[in-house]
């Protein structure tokens, strides 16, 4: 068990309530439920360390029009302080879902005069893809691997490793949540050195 472990799961048991408070005051999750989008990642298996809620809706083909509508309601609640859309399908990268994205920033109405992008950590982000679900198979596939290995020790060490990079500025963008999961399940890497050791040699390999 990693030494921060009872630190490490209060901050991921708090970060989840928090989510909760959001998205029921917000009326976000309410919208959600309603098209049908399902929480994925750190939220379900409990290894958050930041503000962030990953979403997704299998559907085939993945209906344009209704998202704008969707994007619309988001909008509406006053809580969004960003709004994204990107449609993926006609070409992406490889790591990025074959289909239609909404990327959200969500604070308190009341906060939003206090909004400074690189330093107001109380924002949350919010990535919900739709489409098909072959797109999302391999993921679901991964994440039901991991959530059968994922025991309270090695939990506390991938909290202890996402801690530590999740506000770096490779992360999210060639350090990925997956890498970590992968070196810890997997590889046995137990501290963030040995994960960037691990990481500089393997993570291309992952994806």
């Amino acid at each position: 068990m990693h030494p921060d472990a009872a630190r490490l799961f209060a901050l991921d048991e708090g970060l989840r309530a928090e989510a909760d408070r959001v998205l029921a005051e917000s009326g976000i999750g309410a919208i959600l439920n309603e098209y049908g989008y399902q929480p994925v990642g750190s939220y379900v298996m409990r290894t958050m360390t930041w503000r962030d809620l990953d979403f997704e809706l299998p559907e085939d083909p993945p209906q344009r029009d209704i998202k704008w509508d969707f994007g619309s309601r988001l909008a509406r609640t006053g809580w969004c302080v960003r709004l994204q859309f990107e449609d993926f399908r006609p070409q992406q990268a490889p790591e990025l879902p074959k289909g239609l994205y909404w990327g959200a920033r969500l604070v308190e109405p009341a906060l939003r005069d206090q909004v400074r992008y690189d330093g107001f950590v109380d924002i949350w982000k919010l990535d919900m893809w739709s489409g098909p679900p072959s797109v999302f198979a391999a993921n679901g596939q991964r994440g039901a691997e991991w959530m059968h290995k994922i025991t309270d020790e090695t939990r506390s060490y991938i909290l202890a490793v996402k801690e530590a990079v999740c506000y770096n500025p490779e992360y999210r963008r060639t350090m990925l949540s997956v890498h970590i999961y992968d070196a810890v399940l997997h590889h046995g890497v137990r501290d963030v050195a040995a994960f960037r050791e691990w990481w500089d040699e393997n993570a291309r390999n992952v994806l």
